[in-house]
């Protein structure tokens, strides 16, 4: 079965790619990037047999549109019996070097009578219960498995309506190595935070045309029970001192209807936090899972159920379009610093109200309502570094304003995204099944994640001429684990840019390359002022420019050789927010917005958010800056080309 029609019918925003082929590479024990590539492939920085004297093992990932994808993974023992022949095997044993009974192999299906779901991400984790995204499953066989080392495990995402759950259970364990053989563990654990009790976890099965769970109860203390529900035996507060006696009931369908299937439950999460935004299709059971008795009040992290049932389609996008009066406009938001609770306020002054997290949702929404923006575009860090336990629920918070007001959106990850329990492979597989996110993976086999580019047209039809566009880079975290000097842009990336670029050529009116402009996280080098230049700028300078060091990256000449981006935006330094002309490309700060993050408010000046606005269809670039302020005052109006 092709699936090549679901790429090209949304040709234009095609935020979905699918894995499309994998390779083992085996060497000596050596670095990441010691072994020898493939081309066209993006290598998964996890050597399989990490922490053993065997040979160095990696997975390499394809995509490609012009192929079907795998539609599901297994691995198979040496002892185990093979899959039918509808599946593939790898070259290589991903204990390549161990004995042979300990030999483990890697199989692939693109058989839509197996799975009807295509993979659309694969990641691994070190250690015997890493922490992963909801969207992911975990193959349930450690790679390092009579090897010695340490535990490796893989998980993968798929797309599109699942099989129903048909069977719901629990298991209370004393650490969080909590597993049942035949079922998938809901991830985190719903005693998080607990002193004093056990840890316990949620599960659930699939049974291809079985009877369907159709329904999902929490019942504490003497409540009483529903008619006809099956109860789950394992207290949630398991030996937990003072805490409600929690119990989870769910409702079979014996006899479904083909309603009941496409309505019945299809994934469970567990979301942490008070602060807990309800994400597009999900319900949320308002019982915190470690109530102390009242289903309110709890006793470690807050906790929740949330359950979706079938699999409700994403609103419509219309494609980004000027309007009428030849005008775009995009506002940028940088570095928001959002948790998955309360948040916190830094850096305001001492007479302020400020409510941590809902302070800056309360100025996105002033913004959103003022500007009233055709894109808004995330520009890194839109998470916090620390205190976020929970990266998917901060990743809804943030995006809610935007969301309920059905505008188009689109982010890119700074270095503090991924601090937290989450990767950024796994923040954008979240991103890309959110109602009207424009965000993409990019690229697998182009460095970093979240690089890709967005087209506006003459119009918001289709049919229109594309008149501007809009790149996004990941500009990376850090060199390495010390933290001490910052990522820098890699030249394939640049590479990637240019030969989009190079496409463009003619696609204004069919005789110019339309103009551009580039989003970033962390600034580039040249967002520093040379001694003997002296460059145009506009705006504040109240910190030194962190960027990567001089040389590491020819970003700008990169830019200057593309032709077609006349500005870029960047975040990181929240209290830097000018614009700096380097030769005839503008590099432009957005300013930091979050009261999680630091600011000089409390020296009197106030956080901010720039706007963009894009004139003449694409032959025109204007920008502004609103304050956070009463008035949300305009400073800075420039036009920069």
């Amino acid at each position: 079965m092709q699936y090549c029609w679901l790429l090209m019918a949304a040709w234009l925003y095609s935020v979905q790619a699918y894995v499309t082929d994998l390779k083992l590479v085996v060497c000596e024990n050596s670095g990441t990037f010691a072994c020898a590539r493939n081309p066209g492939y993006m290598r998964i920085p996890v050597n399989l047999n990490a922490g053993t004297r065997l040979e160095s093992v990696y997975l390499d990932l394809k995509d490609d549109p012009t192929s079907d994808p795998l539609l599901d993974i297994k691995i198979v023992s040496a002892q185990e019996e093979k899959p039918g022949n509808t599946w593939t095997r790898l070259d290589g044993n991903l204990n390549q070097g161990g004995p042979e009974e300990a030999a483990l192999y890697l199989y692939y299906t693109k058989d839509s009578e197996t799975s009807h779901n295509p993979i659309n991400s694969i990641i691994v984790k070190k250690g015997s219960h890493p922490v992963v995204s909801a969207d992911y499953v975990r193959v349930p066989v450690d790679l390092n498995q009579g090897v010695g080392g340490e535990s490796v495990y893989l998980f993968y995402s798929q797309a599109g309506s699942k099989d129903p759950i048909t069977a719901v259970s629990a298991k209370a364990c004393l650490t969080d190595d909590c597993y049942m053989d035949g079922w998938h563990r809901v991830e985190k654990d719903v005693n998080k935070g607990v002193v004093i009790g056990m840890r316990v976890y949620l599960f659930y099965q699939r049974a291809h045309g079985g009877p369907p769970v159709t329904d999902i109860e929490i019942v504490l203390n003497d409540q009483s029970t529903p008619e006809g529900y099956h109860k789950v035996d394992v207290d949630l507060n398991q030996l937990m001192i003072r805490g409600a006696s929690i119990h989870l009931w769910y409702q079979v369908k014996e006899k479904p209807t083909d309603d009941d299937f496409s309505d019945a439950i299809q994934e469970l999460a567990i979301e942490y936090g008070h602060a807990a935004v309800v994400p597009f299709g999900w319900t949320k059971i308002p019982v915190d899972l470690n109530s102390d008795g009242d289903g309110k009040g709890g006793l470690g992290e807050p906790t929740f159920l949330l359950y979706r049932r079938g699999y409700p389609k994403l609103p419509e996008i219309k494609p980004l379009g000027f309007g009428e009066d030849g005008t775009f406009k995009i506002l940028q938001l940088a570095d928001l610093h959002f948790t998955n609770d309360e948040g916190v306020c830094r850096d305001v002054l001492g007479d302020m109200d400020c409510k941590g997290d809902n302070t800056t949702i309360e100025q996105i929404e002033k913004l959103l309502d003022l500007e009233n923006p055709d894109l808004v575009v995330y520009s890194g860090d839109n998470i916090n570094g620390g205190g976020v336990s929970d990266a998917r629920a901060a990743t809804f918070k943030f995006t809610d304003p935007v969301i309920h007001r059905k505008i188009p959106w689109a982010a890119i990850f700074g270095n503090h995204d991924d601090e937290n329990d989450l990767t950024r492979e796994e923040l954008s597989t979240v991103m890309l099944q959110m109602p009207y996110s424009l965000t993409q993976r990019g690229p697998l086999e182009v460095s970093g994640t979240g690089n890709y580019v967005l087209k506006v047209l003459q119009n918001k039809t289709q049919e229109s001429g594309h008149m501007f566009s809009i790149y996004f880079l990941d500009s990376g975290a850090y060199i390495d684990d010390t933290k001490k000097e910052y990522d820098y842009i890699k030249q394939d990336q640049l590479d990637w840019l240019q030969a989009t670029s190079k496409s463009f050529e003619n696609a204004r009116f069919g005789t110019e390359k339309p103009n551009a402009m580039a989003f970033f996280h962390i600034p580039i080098w040249e967002y520093n002022e040379e001694e003997d230049e002296l460059n145009p700028k506009l705006g504040s300078q109240r910190e030194t420019v962190s960027s990567p060091k001089k040389g590491k990256a020819m970003v700008l000449d990169a830019l200057k050789a593309a032709g077609d981006v006349k500005v870029t935006g960047c975040g990181h330094d929240h209290v830097n927010d000018y614009c700096l002309d380097r030769d005839g490309i503008y590099l432009c700060y957005g300013g930091g917005l979050g009261v999680g993050g630091y600011g000089a408010s409390h020296l009197g000046w106030p956080r901010r958010a720039r706007v963009w606005e894009i004139a003449d269809w694409g032959a025109s670039i204007r920008t502004w800056k609103r304050l956070h302020d009463d008035q949300l005052t305009m400073i800075h109006f420039q036009t920069i080309l």
